[in-house]
């Protein structure tokens, strides 16, 4: 795969800063290097190492007992994003390519022997803008279906404040809801991202033609819970049903708040996962992650009061609910 820049020529704006960085990796013989991965790659170290990055939280580990066995589960709860974007570059990348070998294992991850590879690296030069980060200025719960809360942020001192509830996971089938307030009047989106793909939790489906949900100042607001709203509202909420495959996953939630409106821009389209759909059930709408992380780091930039609180999430597929 060739890659090419459209080389940035004239004056730059006052706040882009001139940047280089470098990024390598190993291809087993015959595997074909993505130079666009491997660029962007580049891009996304050259902007750490001028300007660092954000850890929106910390880490937290929850363990219990049963009385068959002990279960500790850990819950990464750090985020990590560039403290700037990419403009434009001023070069072309550079690419350079050496051959080496690495220690391949069989599918067991029993047999290793030495195969044939080649390492890659590219060294990128172009202008990258600082973000401007706001910390969160609101308050979150996030509960299950019994309203039993497995994690909250509060305000404290002026500063957000991430604690664990008496349950930190959620069991395969249990219902997600969460409640918000804010101290100022805005618009509130929500995210949730699996690795894979990142869904529009919230507005509504009803509510499609909406690009957010409008907060009003000091009000609690509770969301996908049917019976916190009159009866007559009730067919407007959606009912968020938490399921997996594997014996634990892990699931992104992404809290947005701005006092400006967001731009629904491409987002909204829902990609078909090609999976049967139990009846009584529908597909969120959903990009790439990869996509949405570009997104978000596109309105990182635009909206300058844009705050945004993370958090990630345990499902359990193993212990049903009450095995404590």
């Amino acid at each position: 795969m060739e890659v090419s820049a459209q080389l940035f020529k004239g004056v730059p704006p006052s706040d882009w800063v001139l940047v280089e960085g470098n990024a390598t990796i190993l291809c087993p013989d015959g595997v074909e290097v993505d130079k666009k991965k491997l660029s962007d790659m580049a891009r996304r170290q050259a902007i750490e190492n001028r300007m660092g990055t954000s850890i929106v939280y910390g880490n937290f580990i929850k363990s219990y007992e049963t009385e068959l066995d002990n279960y500790e589960h850990f819950v990464d709860m750090s985020s990590q994003f560039p403290q700037g974007v990419w403009r434009a570059d001023v070069s072309e990348p550079e690419y350079c390519k050496e051959e080496t070998e690495i220690r391949k294992e069989n599918s067991a991850g029993i047999i290793r022997k030495r195969v044939k590879a080649e390492k890659w690296s590219c060294r990128v030069k172009g202008y990258a803008q600082p973000l401007k980060q706001i910390m969160p200025q609101f308050e979150f719960q996030i509960m299950n279906g019994n309203n039993s809360v497995i994690v909250k942020q509060t305000m404290q001192d002026g500063k957000a404040v991430l604690s664990v509830g008496t349950d930190s996971v959620f069991r395969q089938g249990d219902l997600f809801r969460t409640r918000f307030r804010c101290t100022r009047s805005g618009h509130l989106v929500l995210f949730m991202d699996n690795g894979q793909n990142a869904f529009r939790m919230l507005p509504y489906a009803a509510f499609d033609k909406d690009d957010d949900v409008f907060i009003e100042a000091g009000k609690w607001y509770s969301f996908f819970d049917s019976s916190a709203v009159p009866y007559n509202e009730r067919c407007n909420v959606d009912e968020l049903e938490l399921l997996t495959d594997m014996e634990f996953d892990a699931i992104r939630i992404y809290y947005l708040f701005s006092e400006t409106p967001f731009n629904r821009d491409f987002f909204f389209s829902i990609v078909d996962s090609g999976n049967e759909i139990p009846e009584g059930y529908s597909q969120l709408p959903s990009i790439t992650s990869q996509q949405f992380a570009g997104w978000l780091q596109q309105n990182k930039v635009l909206k300058h009061d844009l705050q945004i609180s993370v958090v990630d999430l345990v499902i359990d597929n193993v212990n049903k609910t009450g095995d404590k």
